[in-house]
């Protein structure tokens, strides 16, 4: 008789599924009689069975109520694995079952019993390449996570700050864009430029590194959107790190890496239909298959596809994006696993702005805008295109050891018109501004190759883990620009009458690209090697320490097809060491405390007034906090202070006003500067019923002379977000606020003056009722009160963007 368990947790060291348990295995069998050293100190029994899971290099299989609430005397000693696992167990009352040569599953001493060992079918169980996967738990936090250090850690064991937005969260709030999902990720600042490009800011500082399933998506913002407009339909969680990451990104922004983890093909069939429904004509539909393809469940495949199309807030914009997703993953063997897939996501706009609103008039005024407002004109399209083909193939050699490969090709493309009334000094009444725009011809490629071994050691009597790594960046980047055969250009085009009741009407527009007048090509390589280990000091303290050594080449050339003028620029930087180290230090079962310290090292891509690559960006990272674990791991908290030190920042030179031959404006690099704060999150289940998120974060940046650098993020914001489940009715409802501290800035070129957004609240609500047929209603309800509010304020062009007002959406899904 086949016995069905409705919430599996798996807990183990990275990769591999399982469906069903077999016999007793004779290389299993072998493997347990073997002694190794276990340094497990008492603590929760889910704790417990995390750490065996990895210095034991098997997978635990168990019901998450089976170990609820249950403690685990620990064990710290060498021994056998079984012997191990079951001095863990003691007082729980709980047995176990050999499954295969790299899995045990937790049984209650009735269900062994009664239950054949090779009948027993478990639902899905799976890790993924970063950690422990989020679909299906209901959770609002993770159990593991390798995004800091590239070791499977837990939340706690972890010396920065990590948020992850789970897949549960994702759906509750509707969040359907990787710039949804950071708005409410705790300590980050999203500020759209305008419709179609997010600048995210983390601690002061902007340009984010992007991953995706741990590798580095390299793009230039300026020339398109890329993973800043990502669709969130194919991924299982987003985790966000926040502070300095050499160790895993090489030379990458000191502020916060962004890591998108795919949905992975699960182990047993299951499709999900979802339809949508809300403001401003919005029509989205999602389709989500996944399950094995062959009878013995060794070849499993997932499909993901979605369109979505509708109008906007803002006057004019249309827009439609189609999202589709593939993925196989294969048994090789009896410990090897092979996986290859392919993602594409084109969205397809008009009358999208290339800018903000011009925010400042001629008198120095600050001028105010409907929200409905839209500087993007001409009725012109856009199209923006990415696609990544991606391979990956993990081998367990059984003995906690795994090798891992991955191998990706991206690829985006952004083609197109824009035409923008986001240009010029109008008077109060809006007369006055100006188009800016042109034919937008953009084509960026990555190869992206990482291979890397991790496993468990024992030294000193004592159990560590090490990981050790090569990896990969080759990008190239050409942008074209071009030049209109009878002269007219869309650029300083002044409009017809005022901003404030344009219609879009660009004079004297043609739709034609016209010549191609200047091209730019960029390519950005970088190799690295690092290594980095977890070593257990004490029964209470542990060391985190690695460290990376990267070789970064960047080279860009332009070339003026009309005057025939060429310019070449090469930067090379080998051998660059990039530290890393954190200690934490277990206070007792639930809280720990910790500090850490990494090299910051990057290679920007700004030029200066002179159009020269600036000097490099070095600094030191340093943080320092406290972490907690409640509920068998089901509720994590953390609170962090931090200090960020740079020299060589590149800042906007606004000591000249023109712009460099490709369109991008000049920068000037400063010393000195100073970036510290604070940041508390609390995330999980409060309660069975009850899940949370909630974050406060402080943060200032000053140069050297002790002045802020950026005034357009808020110094103080909190974020709040939870669903209450219903105990005797299948209803779920929940809501979410996001406030921020005043921002503002001045400028003395375009023009003078100030603008100034005071603090705001945004408000949302949502409700979902579950039918017995597998199919469940939600109505999501954004900015309640219908907050008016500038969402950005441009440091450079003195322009601005508003916020979306009062909106809903109803979807309807169906799971089977």
């Amino acid at each position: 008789m086949n016995r069905q368990i409705s919430r599996i947790a798996l807990i183990a060291a990275l990769g591999g599924v399982g469906i069903a348990t077999q016999q007793l295995e004779p290389a299993m069998a072998q493997e347990a009689a073997q002694t190794r050293a276990f340094d497990i100190p008492a603590q929760s029994l889910n704790g417990a069975l995390l750490r065996f899971a990895r210095e034991a290099g098997v997978q635990v299989l168990y019901d998450t109520a089976l170990v609820q609430g249950r403690q685990s005397p620990g064990v710290s000693r060498r021994m056998t694995t079984s012997a191990a696992l079951e001095r863990l167990l003691q007082g729980s009352g709980l047995g176990f079952r050999v499954n295969s040569p790299q899995s045990i599953s937790l049984v209650a001493p009735q269900a062994a019993a009664e239950t054949p060992a090779d009948t027993v079918v478990l639902d899905e169980i799976r890790l993924d390449a970063g950690g422990a996967v989020t679909e299906g738990t209901g959770s609002y936090t993770t159990g593991l996570t390798t995004v800091a250090t590239g070791l499977p850690l837990t939340m706690k064991e972890t010396p920065q700050s990590i948020s992850v937005a789970t897949r549960q969260s994702m759906d509750d709030q509707n969040q359907r864009s990787i710039s949804e999902v950071l708005e409410d990720t705790a300590g980050i600042t999203v500020m759209p430029m305008d419709t179609e490009r997010r600048s995210v800011y983390a601690r002061g500082f902007s340009s984010p590194t992007y991953m995706v399933d741990g590798l580095p998506v390299w793009y230039r913002i300026q020339y398109g959107s890329g993973p800043s407009m990502a669709d969130m339909a194919i991924y299982d969680r987003v985790e966000v790190l926040r502070g300095a990451t050499g160790l895993m990104a090489g030379a990458g922004e000191p502020s916060v890496v962004v890591n998108m983890v795919r949905k992975t093909p699960t182990a047993t069939p299951q499709t999900q239909l979802r339809f949508s429904a809300g403001s401003w004509n919005t029509v989205r539909s999602d389709l989500d298959i996944s399950g094995p393809l062959n009878a013995d469940g060794s070849i499993r495949g997932r499909f993901v596809a979605a369109h979505e199309q509708g109008d906007s807030w803002l006057d004019r914009y249309e827009r439609r994006k189609t999202v589709l997703y593939g993925t196989v993953e294969a048994d090789v063997g009896d410990a090897g696993t092979l996986s290859a897939g392919y993602d594409f996501q084109r969205s397809r706009t008009r009358n999208h702005q290339f800018g903000g609103l011009p925010l400042i008039a001629n008198d120095g005024s600050q001028l105010d805008y409907d929200t409905s407002t839209n500087a993007g004109g001409g009725n012109l399209p856009l199209t923006q295109t990415t696609q990544t083909l991606f391979l990956r193939y993990a081998q367990d050699f059984g003995t906690g050891w795994q090798a891992v490969g991955d191998l990706s090709f991206y690829k985006a493309e952004r083609k197109g018109y824009l035409a923008s009334a986001s240009w010029g000094s109008p008077d109060p009444q809006g007369y006055g501004v100006q188009t800016v725009g042109g034919y937008a011809d953009t084509d960026t490629e990555q190869t992206a190759l990482s291979l890397t071994a991790s496993g468990p050691v024992e030294l000193w009597g004592r159990s560590h883990d090490l990981r050790f790594g090569i990896t990969g960046n080759w990008g190239k980047d050409n942008h074209k620009a071009y030049s209109a055969f009878d002269g007219t250009e869309i650029d300083y085009q002044p409009i017809t009458g005022s901003i404030f009741d344009w219609d879009g009407h660009v004079p004297n527009l043609i739709q034609q690209a016209g010549y191609v007048s200047y091209v730019s090509d960029t390519e950005i390589d970088q190799v690295a090697a690092y290594g980095s280990g977890r070593f257990g000091l004490t029964d209470r303290l542990n060391l985190i320490a690695g460290a990376r050594v990267v070789w970064y080449d960047y080279d860009y050339t332009t070339k003026n097809l009309d005057s025939g003028a060429t310019t070449h620029q090469q930067i090379s930087r080998n051998g660059e060491w990039i530290p890393y180290a954190g200690l934490t230090y277990d206070l007792n079962d639930d809280w720990s405390v910790y500090a850490s310290y990494t090299r910051v090292f990057k290679q920007a891509s700004y030029r200066d007034k002179d159009n020269r690559i600036v000097e490099p960006t070095t600094g030191s990272n340093y943080e320092l906090g406290t972490k907690a674990s409640f509920a068998d791991d089901r509720l994590n908290f953390a609170a962090a202070i931090y200090l960020l030190e740079q020299d060589n920042l590149p800042v906007r030179d606004r000591s000249v006003s023109y712009q460099l031959p490709d369109g991008s404006n000049p920068y000037k690099s400063i010393d000195g500067t100073r970036s510290k704060g604070f940041e508390m999150e609390l995330a999980g289940e409060i309660r069975p019923n009850i899940q949370l998120a909630a974050s406060y974060a402080y943060t200032t940046a000053k140069d050297g002379d002790g002045l802020r650098i950026s005034t357009v993020t808020p110094r103080h914001s909190v974020k709040l977000s939870g669903v209450y489940a219903f105990e005797t009715m299948p209803l779920t409802l929940g809501a979410s606020l996001r406030w921020q501290s005043a921002i503002e800035n001045t400028w003395v070129w375009p023009v003078t003056g100030t603008a100034r957004q005071g603090s705001y609240a945004v408000v949302g609500l949502m409700a979902r009722y579950d039918f017995r047929n597998g199919m469940s209603a939600s109505l999501n309800i954004e900015n309640l009160f219908d907050r008016k509010y500038l969402s950005s304020i441009d440091e450079t062009y003195a322009t601005g963007n508003y916020g979306a007002p009062r909106n809903a959406t109803l979807s309807l899904d169906y799971r089977f």
